[in-house]
């Protein structure tokens, strides 16, 4: 009869336990095996299937063939050479000029060219604002010519800055050439005109000395004069022409009128 009781407690208490594991409360924690095998199946679960893998991997290839396209254009781009627009550099002459052998008035004339002429640059001299052009009247094929009586055009920018050749020992200026004067005395007056040959090439000016005394000076290439003063009947005047320049000065004969 004992032996019944025992048995049938045993049974109870089994009873129970099972009857435990079914009702809701606190979980139990997992052990080191179940938390290693929990670990596993979430890394597996997030990764992507097969599908969507191949789809990364195209989206990827795709992305990264544009990348390189784009990189050959910009390569390509940067190697690309722009060439500039070239013009012949020109210079025109705006009023008669001469045109020297080197650039500044302490040169000789090699020629004097008339507004309008267009002549080649291939040189320039900025201190002095002389431009060197191609000259077929030149012995050298080359002469300078101030940029003050002309204007450039093209692409003069481009041609080099010069040394300028070594200054020569220039003459003095050629003496004019008294062609004719005439004058007329009357009622106190005396009238004078002096007409003569222009023949120096590097002068500054010409200068009219009345008895000695300097009355006029004329800018170069000047050919004639006249001037009126008033004079006693009986006087005389002296009159003589001189040209000038930075290499010297010549006078011309001494001209002298009775009234």
């Amino acid at each position: 009869m004992k032996h019944t009781c025992k048995v049938s407690l045993a049974g109870l208490l089994l009873v129970l336990a099972i009857l435990a594991c079914n009702l809701p409360g606190t979980s139990q924690p997992l052990t080191l095996d179940q938390q290693a095998g929990t670990a596993i199946a979430a890394t597996l679960t997030a990764q992507p299937s097969p599908e969507l893998g191949s789809t990364a991997i195209a989206t990827k290839t795709v992305m990264g063939s544009a990348s390189a396209t784009k990189g050959s254009t910009a390569t390509s781009a940067a190697k690309a050479t722009i060439t500039p627009t070239y013009s012949t550099p020109m210079l025109t002459v705006l009023q008669q000029t001469n045109c020297r052998e080197g650039p500044g008035q302490d040169y000789q004339v090699v020629f004097t060219y008339l507004a309008s002429v267009q002549l080649e640059i291939i040189g320039r001299y900025d201190p002095t604002n002389f431009w060197l052009v191609k000259s077929p009247q030149s012995k050298s094929g080359t002469c300078w010519m101030w940029g003050e009586y002309s204007e450039a055009s093209g692409s003069y920018w481009a041609v080099p800055t010069l040394t300028p050749p070594p200054t020569a020992t220039l003459p003095p200026p050629q003496a004019p050439a008294i062609q004719k004067w005439d004058y007329s005395c009357g009622n106190g007056n005396l009238t004078f005109t002096l007409t003569w040959e222009d023949k120096a090439t590097n002068e500054e000016g010409y200068r009219i000395f009345r008895d000695g005394d300097q009355v006029a000076e004329l800018p170069a290439n000047s050919t004639s004069w006249t001037e009126t003063i008033s004079i006693e009947s009986g006087k005389s005047v002296s009159y003589y022409l001189q040209v000038y320049g930075p290499s010297g000065k010549v006078n011309s004969s001494i001209i002298k009128v009775d009234c």
